[in-house]
């Protein structure tokens, strides 16, 4: 097995995290209005900090997004390469 580019795998996962987020945060004004308050409840519960549908949270939760996408890929990579040593 080839070795793992951290490098490559962060932005990827972090860029797709990002991208994920977006798409959540755009979805929770096509859903229901009866399903808002659930989804409102998964999002504080996934992004520490994160208080509602505004600015400040989503800035606070994009940051995450992309933090958590290089922290995955820096475990996993290491791992990964710790493991397959050749």
């Amino acid at each position: 097995m080839q070795k793992l580019d951290i490098k490559k795998l962060g932005w990827v996962l972090s860029i797709f995290g990002v991208v994920a987020f977006v798409v959540h945060y755009v979805w929770y004004y096509l859903v229901d209005a009866a399903l808002r308050g659930d989804y409102l409840k998964w999002l504080k519960m996934c992004f520490f900090g994160f208080s509602g549908m505004n600015a400040n949270s989503f800035i606070v939760a994009l940051v995450q997004a992309f933090v958590w996408g290089w922290i995955v890929a820096w475990v996993f990579g290491a791992v990964w390469n710790k493991v397959n040593k050749s």
